[in-house]
């Protein structure tokens, strides 16, 4: 079955084993296509299984889960890629929280939407499409969102990102940009698999580093953090 969708302004043809794999798409079915589309080969059924019983899932979610992986190398030729991370609107900018898995990405937003609902939009809770811009980068909206389902339907340039770290106390500090690369680094979603795809991705994270800042917030997961977080960005001068 082939299903077009629309990310980032990508056109992309995809070819699915299963018609109910469509629904985690709604939202993104095509509407404007460019030159060049990416059309992607469907995946194996073998695989699609394998990916199902890893995620205790049904194999619709099991592809759904697997075509992350299928679009994100190619977007990479587009000045675009999938980042680890949570998305939200604030003052007309994009911030991203981002983290290793379970260090509480979902735990902020959750409190961002408690506090201050009427302040944010949310972009994405979990894997955004980040797109480069001559001199700027613009947070997109992606269809996949994470457990929670947290999504919008806005983009908007990015104003920082903020590196979480769980620990004893709550404190948030620009981050120096040596201390950012490994961290950051990490939070590209792409494979590795040819020496192309990983320069791409870290000329887009010089470029990254180079104009967009980076913050750490030590918390322990409690309002207090995002109330300080929140704080400080209320307070630049954008």
């Amino acid at each position: 079955m082939e299903y077009t969708i629309t990310v980032a302004g990508i056109t992309i043809s995809l070819e699915l084993r299963n018609e109910k794999t469509a629904r985690y798409f709604t939202g993104f079915s095509a509407i404007n296509e460019i030159e060049e589309k990416i059309s992607l080969p469907s995946l194996t059924e073998e695989k699609i299984v394998r990916e199902a019983e890893r995620l205790n899932s049904d194999l619709s979610f099991g592809e759904y889960s697997l075509l992350l992986e299928s679009v994100a190398n190619p977007l990479l030729r587009y000045d675009r890629f999938f980042f680890h991370g949570a998305a939200f609107i604030f003052k007309d900018k994009a911030y991203l929280f981002t983290a290793k898995s379970g260090v509480g990405k979902t735990t902020q937003l959750d409190h961002w939407l408690s506090l201050y609902s009427d302040e944010i939009e949310i972009i994405n809770g979990d894997k955004p499409i980040i797109e480069k811009k001559e001199n700027s980068f613009i947070v997109h909206p992606s269809p996949w969102t994470g457990k929670e389902g947290y999504k919008g339907n806005r983009s908007a340039e990015l104003g920082g990102i903020i590196y979480l770290e769980q620990g004893d106390h709550d404190e948030l500090f620009l981050l120096d940009k040596k201390e950012a690369v490994f961290p950051l680094y990490l939070q590209f979603l792409f494979l590795p698999e040819d020496k192309e795809n990983v320069e791409l991705v870290l000329k887009y994270e010089e470029a990254l580093l180079n104009s967009v800042p980076v913050y750490k917030l030590i918390n322990q997961g409690t309002k207090e953090s995002a109330i300080l977080a929140h704080d400080l960005l209320k307070g630049i001068d954008l």
